[in-house]
């Protein structure tokens, strides 16, 4: 017999948006594209006629969590019966003693995992979940440090957790394990969340679906739930599904060859279009690169304000990864007020450490720019 289940994370309900530059009435639309991405979870589940939805962990973001919230949940966790509902609490929606999923009253087909280690819950005859749940926000156990498959049948484990051998640059550490331990501990299966990139490696046993909307610019490509298919013998078939409503898209501009801010809107309104052929729901970061004369003054607010409106893209961020074109050295031997500002900045990075050469970096670059007579815009 097969059993049917959709698997699904990282949602982040609430969450604000400023930092993706969405504001005021487009953030409020981003808000409200993670309710629909959730009800379109159901919607899938009945056209897989699936007997289960896992949720694993950052279904909404804690501090901003309110009623409306909870009454959201309820509301879409009833209509999605008899389909269970089966959730393992991360670090944003932490089960802190004022946690909306201690405050709700949830329908019958609404489990909640609340215990710190994997406790187990029969799917059917031979089949158990086994879950749990973080109790706080910086939750450091390894949910696979112990050995609860000792009787027969299929196993399946679901908790928010960081794979160590592929964690992402910076990403926080949360229920650290290792890939090689799922399989150890006798599970056919982690249905993981917290990883926002989607990650399907059956061989290791080891699914991370992603979060289904695109939460910053870093998150491009299909995204989704994955449909899960397990039979009693110990088989199982794992299908990502894209439907996320909202893109994004990261391109570069080189603006070596242009000595003009409208040459550079100009350039980068190309590069954007090139990019990005449809502009509804879009988010899309340009990088300039290459260098550029230092009186020209690349102003990346002013910028992305320009290019929303040449271009009618609802997102827009720029990067301004241009490097000045002069020879530092050269110039550090000028008698001049430039050749003075150039050694007491090589000075200065001969002693920094490696979290103050990006700042030096850009004194370096606002210098040259004042020094040569242009309108310093902030990068």
């Amino acid at each position: 017999m097969t059993y049917r289940l959709l698997h699904t994370a990282d949602l982040h309900l609430d969450r604000a948006f400023a930092g993706n530059g969405c504001n005021g009435e487009l953030a409020r639309q981003r808000r409200a594209g993670l309710r629909q991405a959730l009800q379109a979870v159901g919607e899938r589940a009945w056209k897989e006629q699936c007997q289960a939805v896992t949720i694993c962990g950052d279904l909404y973001e804690h501090e901003r969590s309110g009623v409306d919230t909870e009454r959201f949940l309820q509301e879409t966790f009833e209509a999605w019966r008899p389909i269970q509902v089966f959730i393992a609490p991360g670090n944003h929606d932490a089960l802190l003693p004022e946690s909306l999923y201690r405050r709700v009253e949830w329908p019958p087909n609404v489990h909640i995992f609340t215990e710190p280690r994997l406790t187990g819950v029969a799917l059917e005859d031979g089949l158990t979940l086994w879950g749990l749940g973080h109790r706080e926000p910086s939750w450091m156990g390894n949910p696979l440090d112990k050995d609860v498959t000792r009787t027969p049948g299929v196993h399946l484990a679901l908790f928010h957790g960081a794979e160590l051998g592929s964690r992402p640059e910076g990403k926080g550490v949360h229920g650290p394990f290792r890939a090689e331990q799922i399989h150890e501990r006798g599970f056919l299966l982690a249905l993981c969340g917290h990883y926002h990139r989607r990650r399907v490696d059956t061989s290791a046993g080891l699914v991370y679906p992603g979060s289904p909307e695109p939460l910053t610019f870093d998150e491009t490509g299909g995204r989704g739930p994955v449909f899960v298919e397990i039979e009693t013998t110990g088989t199982v078939s794992c299908t990502p599904i894209d439907s996320n409503s909202w893109t994004a898209v990261n391109t570069t501009c080189d603006v070596s060859a242009l000595s003009s801010t409208s040459g550079v809107a100009e350039a980068a309104t190309h590069a954007l279009r090139l990019a990005a052929p449809s502009v509804e729901r879009t988010l899309l970061r340009l990088d300039l690169t290459g260098t550029v004369d230092c009186s020209l003054s690349i102003d990346a607010a002013g910028l992305e304000t320009d290019l929303r409106d040449r271009t009618g893209l609802p997102v827009v961020q720029v990067r301004d990864l241009t490097l000045p074109a002069i020879n530092l050295d050269a110039a550090a031997r000028e008698r001049s007020t430039r050749g003075a500002f150039v050694r007491s900045i090589q000075a200065a990075r001969s002693q920094a450490g490696p979290d103050e050469l990006a700042i030096i970096d850009d004194a370096l670059r606002y210098g040259l720019e004042a020094l040569a007579g242009a309108e310093v815009g902030l990068r």
